[in-house]
């Protein structure tokens, strides 16, 4: 049983490294969103806009899944403060861009 020295064990080290990180570089360029897709968002408006505002929009999903849960007689009242927090919105931002 013969142990590899340092200089040996450092080796092996760092070509294992550079593989992790070749295969790292590999696994981030495909998790990147592709030209193609960039392409489809430009054509396509409202997909462009569901990906640049997917926060809002996922808030909205969420907000009508609620909405469908509470049930009709309930739906009405909350279509109304929805319609009410929408209309400050434009205020609020205003506001916060003047104190940024």
């Amino acid at each position: 049983m013969d142990k590899p020295s340092l200089a040996e064990r450092r080796k092996q080290l760092v070509e294992r490294c550079a593989e992790q990180r070749t295969s790292l570089a590999y696994e981030l360029k495909a998790l990147q969103p592709s030209q193609v897709g960039a392409e489809m968002l430009a054509e396509h408006p409202v997909a462009g806009y569901v990906v640049a505002n997917r926060k809002m929009v996922l808030g909205v999903l969420g907000a009508g899944a609620v909405a469908a849960l509470i049930g009709r007689k309930r739906l009405g009242g909350l279509a109304g403060i929805a319609g009410t927090l929408l209309r400050s919105w434009g205020t609020i931002r205003g506001l916060l861009g003047m104190l940024g």
